[in-house]
């Protein structure tokens, strides 16, 4: 067995081993940064771990190629399940896995397919929490119906949708939205109060009109 690098060894403690992972946050630094055979490694042992999340997390940010026919089956069947949830109410599926699953889909091969599911759940969850998370699933989006679907949520009746709904606007033109100022627009964007929510989103719309959309990111490298 070769010597680990320092990195390889805080991405599987991170991925595998961290009993706290899901709240301190995955280590997809370390992992991004990995080459070589400890790369390859790596996607070996995420492909592996599918469908666990982390999997699924991981294999986006290093734009595995091997990984996307697992990572579309489980897409595609989670898709099915969600369709099914409209029809039967009582038919269960799980809203996280398969906006983890378009993210790392759209990191490896953009497609319009992957992005379509994220949409859905942002434009007819109930749960605020699986819109918010929606719309940080379209923040790398630069497509046009994931832009329009941000601009309405803009709308949302929680606040922390409209926030990340207007963070990912701003994300896809290239503009900065980190701001301590209390009257930045995004800050009024969340406020209750009606006049000052409405000048929020004026100016959040006013910003993106005014920039192109920006080239899409890095991806988290090549494909392998």
């Amino acid at each position: 067995m070769p010597t680990r690098s320092a990195a390889f060894e805080r991405f599987r403690f991170s991925f595998f081993e961290d009993p706290d992972s899901a709240r301190q946050g995955l280590d997809t630094p370390a992992l991004a940064g990995l080459v070589g055979e400890e790369r390859e490694r790596a996607e070996a042992m995420l492909i592996a771990f599918l469908p666990d999340s982390r999997a699924i997390i991981g294999l986006g940010v290093l734009g595995s190629s091997k990984a996307e026919p697992h990572l579309a089956a489980l897409f595609e069947a989670e898709r099915s399940a969600q369709r099914a949830a409209k029809l039967e109410p009582e038919a269960s599926w799980l809203p996280d896995r398969l906006l983890h699953l378009a993210t790392a889909l759209w990191r490896i091969r953009p497609d319009r397919r992957w992005p379509l599911a994220a949409i859905d759940v942002l434009g007819s969850a109930a749960e605020a929490t699986e819109r918010q998370e929606a719309a940080e699933a379209l923040y790398d989006v630069r497509d046009p119906g994931a832009v329009q679907a941000l601009v309405e949520a803009l709308d949302d009746p929680e606040p922390l949708v409209r926030y990340h709904a207007a963070r990912g606007l701003l994300a896809i033109h290239g503009l900065p939205a980190e701001s301590k100022d209390p009257q930045h627009m995004l800050h009024r964007l969340m406020a209750d109060e009606a006049s000052r929510r409405e000048g929020g989103k004026r100016d959040v719309l006013a910003a993106v009109a005014a920039a192109p959309a920006s080239e899409p990111a890095d991806r988290g490298g090549a494909g392998t």
